[in-house]
């Protein structure tokens, strides 16, 4: 096997961003691992997303602004992983741009709820949204630890792994914005469509296309 030429090793950037995001989880494993673990779960079944609800709280609060930062460094650092070497604004300019679009995402989902009168519908919209992206950074830290420090080139095969559990995580919470926003609020599948292809879809595709061309 060739060695892995994709990035300098001895980036001293990159290896403070996954300590800093290692340091994270293991705060989420030691003092809050009964709300990471239901927010987790939440992604695939809807009776541990309302369980996970019902207990807002300080500590669920914790753990959503502490999620939502190793959301924005994994995510970072995933994207910016073909460069040979990472560099500081580098790293802020993605992280303003990913902060940005979860931004945006959370502005059009509140206007929409006020356009279309269903204001109930709008926590529960991001919710899902944000809590599949969230698990989703969590799950992937080992195997962007591995893109960039595995001695071996093997990036194609993580890649490709990314891509698949990326692509769960997007169909689950696809699944769940569409049965909660039909079943329980009665919106049309049409502007439920409308959303997952406008504010869903397109990052996932970017990214992906990225990566493979």
């Amino acid at each position: 096997m060739l060695p892995n030429t994709q990035i300098e090793i001895d980036n001293f950037l990159v290896f403070s961003l996954l300590t800093l995001s290692f340091f994270l989880i293991g705060i989420l494993r030691a003092y809050y691992w009964k709300h990471t673990k239901l927010l987790i779960l939440a992604s695939f079944r809807y009776r541990y997303a309302s369980q996970y609800l019902r207990q807002d709280n300080a500590f669920t609060e914790r753990v959503n602004w502490i999620t939502f930062i190793v959301l924005l460094i994994n995510f970072s650092l995933l994207f910016l992983y073909k460069n040979n070497s990472i560099y500081l604004l580098e790293f802020i300019i993605v992280v303003s741009s990913i902060s940005f679009y979860y931004l945006l995402k959370f502005l059009v989902i509140k206007f929409l709820g006020k356009l279309l009168f269903i204001h109930d519908v709008t926590r529960l919209t991001v919710f899902f949204s944000y809590l599949s992206d969230k698990s989703l950074a969590i799950i992937i830290f080992p195997l962007i630890l591995v893109l960039y420090f595995l001695a071996f080139d093997i990036n194609l095969i993580l890649i490709n792994l990314v891509f698949i559990v990326g692509l769960i995580f997007l169909l689950f919470k696809s699944f769940w914005i569409w049965r909660v926003g039909t079943n329980s609020f009665g919106i049309s599948s049409f502007y439920i469509f409308l959303y997952l292809c406008i504010l869903e879809l397109p990052p996932f595709v970017l990214i992906t296309k990225g990566f493979f061309y």
